[in-house]
């Protein structure tokens, strides 16, 4: 596991480690954060590993969207932004009020809104992310990715 604080070249540098440590014993790599899955991917192709074993992330950032589509990460998880942020002002907006906002749920003993994210793989990733329209193909196809988006789908 990747240091929870690792930022990507912080994760390379550990993964490094674990790498000259564990070699070939390194199964797959579950990382917080999609810098930090980035960051291990980054270490594993400098050490020559081929191929990379399955590394996971979190946040669909364009960077990890980029490297499923190139087949060096195995997932990220999508919350979008959009569906978090509308439920924060619905809060804050109940909260000016003087209301008590409505929760759909409780956990931990605490009143929760929960989403359901998407897990976002090669196979799932055109439906997902562009016929969403969370990303679009000219911020993530560019240069080395367009022929591997195309591979999947994915076109302007």
């Amino acid at each position: 596991m990747i240091p929870r604080n690792g930022a990507p070249p912080k994760a390379q540098e550990w993964a490094a480690g674990q790498i000259t440590r564990f070699g070939d014993k390194i199964k797959g790599v579950v990382a917080a954060n999609d810098g930090t899955g980035g960051g291990a991917i980054a270490a594993f192709k400098a050490a020559g590993v081929q191929p990379v074993p399955p590394v996971t992330g979190n946040d669909a950032t364009i960077a990890a969207l980029q490297l499923i589509i190139a087949g060096d990460q195995y997932n990220t998880i999508s919350k979008p932004s959009e569906i978090v942020a509308a439920a924060a002002a619905k809060v804050a907006v109940e909260l000016i009020q003087g209301k008590k906002p409505q929760a759909s749920t409780t956990l931990y003993n605490t009143p929760s809104q929960l989403f359901t994210p998407a897990v976002i793989t090669a196979k799932n990733i055109k439906a997902e992310i562009f016929d969403k329209k969370i990303q679009t193909y000219a911020q993530v196809c560019t240069g080395e990715y367009t022929a591997a988006c195309q591979k999947l789908g994915i076109e302007k």
